[in-house]
């Protein structure tokens, strides 16, 4: 039921800076990836490996996201390839704060960036398995379609920047770290703003809960 309950919040735009803030505490915890080392070990073997992606390419991935995904969350079946990336991605995106972080996809030198190839990587890969394997296997390959289209309109998708030859796995989380974000000053600007407003929200809600409870019924 608090699931249901969150989900409207956690897909507005309050929301999801709110959830932000959250994840972005996160960041300092230590993790076996980083920007440009995803991983490596048993755990690594371990996982689905997911191609890397140029840097040109992430943008044209970014203009069909939605499509993918929405595609996706109706073909995933509950186990296989398929969930397994879909829910790595799902995590992916989360690390990366949905895109809001700013120049996250253009900016090579965002702190935000690997982590946006990591997703968008993971988006791509989900898109070529359910173009083989899935139900919606026409619809899959009809978004490939459009992208490659795209990509031969565009000169600019074979750019590559420091992460274009980084391979992901989904046994690990590429995540930016805290220290980048701080040296960062659009991406500390909107994390600053996002605790703000994460720090604002939780007052709110205490103060409308204890008003509640004073003007509440007298007993008698």
């Amino acid at each position: 039921m608090t699931k249901g309950f969150l989900q409207p919040w956690k897909r507005s735009r309050l929301g999801r800076l709110a959830w932000a803030a959250i994840l972005v505490a996160l960041t300092s915890i230590p993790s076996e990836a980083s920007a440009h080392s995803p991983g490596s070990g048993d755990a690594f073997r371990a996982g689905l490996s997911i191609p890397a992606i140029s840097h040109g390419e992430m943008a044209l991935i970014d203009e069909r996201l939605d499509e993918i995904i929405a595609l996706a969350r109706v073909q995933t079946p509950s186990d296989g390839p398929m969930r397994r990336l879909y829910n790595h991605y799902g995590v992916q995106f989360a690390y990366c704060l949905w895109g809001l972080a700013p120049g996250g996809v253009a900016r090579e030198d965002s702190p935000f960036n690997a982590c946006a190839h990591a997703y968008l990587a993971a988006a791509k890969q989900l898109l070529l398995v359910m173009s083989r394997e899935s139900s919606g296997a026409t619809s899959a390959l009809a978004i490939l379609d459009r992208l490659e289209a795209r990509r031969r309109a565009a000169p600019e998708a074979g750019e590559i920047c420091s992460s274009s030859g980084e391979t992901f796995n989904t046994a690990t989380i590429v995540r930016p770290r805290l220290v980048d974000i701080a040296r960062d000053p659009a991406s500390a600007i909107m994390s600053l703003a996002a605790m703000l407003l994460l720090t604002g929200g939780g007052y709110a809600v205490r103060s409308l809960r204890l008003r509640s409870q004073r003007s509440g019924p007298a007993r008698g």
